[in-house]
């Protein structure tokens, strides 16, 4: 928990109960110890996916849809998102629940790395999201930046490592290593001149920016 006592679980309160489809890829995750992304962070996309009018998305990290379920839903019309994803199980299962919850057709999930997949694409795109492996979130940043128009907005995901960043916090199975990385991330992309960019302390923390 990165927030005092109950006011976590409030914010959490907060977001609109879960579809029957959502519902079920989450007690999956849950199950099977799958990393999802929280509900607030959920919710969080769809404003951000708003905001920017998006229509061309791409994600890193698929797993099993629930955060690509979020981005579909909340694309204007005819929108897509191009989602990557290493692990072929994980790949299927997003497949099946994502056409069981009707957007199928607002999705394409790609079983491939991530950072590859992102420098075989072409810009320029108005939505990133990146929530995979976290040492290489600055090279997917690189490539995200390079394929995001003008205006348009990169979010990425576990920026605060559960409090992992913060002096003197318990690093649980985040290594020493993992922390010093993480936070010279976050410094150097706020500095950053080709974005306006902030951390948010949603869910497991949020970096969001937005292209100049």
């Amino acid at each position: 928990m990165i927030f005092g006592p109950g006011i976590e679980d409030y914010i959490r309160s907060l977001v609109p109960e879960p579809d029957d489809v959502l519902a079920e890829m989450q007690a999956h995750a849950e199950r099977d110890d799958i990393p999802i992304v929280y509900p607030e962070t959920g919710r969080l996309l769809e404003v951000l996916i708003a905001m920017t009018a998006a229509r061309a998305a791409v994600e890193v990290g698929t797993a099993i849809g629930v955060s690509t379920l979020h981005i579909a839903r909340a694309l204007a019309a005819g929108g897509t998102v191009v989602s990557f994803e290493v692990d072929p199980g994980r790949h299927e299962a997003a497949r099946a629940y994502l056409g069981r919850a009707g957007v199928g057709d607002r999705v394409d999930l790609r079983l491939k790395d991530g950072t590859e997949g992102l420098a075989e694409l072409e810009g320029p795109v108005d939505f990133v999201f990146l929530d995979a492996a976290k040492g290489d979130y600055p090279g997917q940043l690189a490539l995200a930046l390079s394929l995001l128009r003008p205006g348009g907005a990169v979010a990425i995901d576990n920026v605060l490592l559960s409090g992992a960043v913060t002096a003197g916090r318990p690093r649980t199975h985040w290594s020493e290593e993992d922390v010093l990385t993480m936070r010279a991330f976050n410094a150097d992309l706020v500095a950053d001149g080709r974005v306006t960019a902030t951390v948010l302390s949603v869910g497991d923390g949020v970096a969001v920016a937005v292209r100049r």
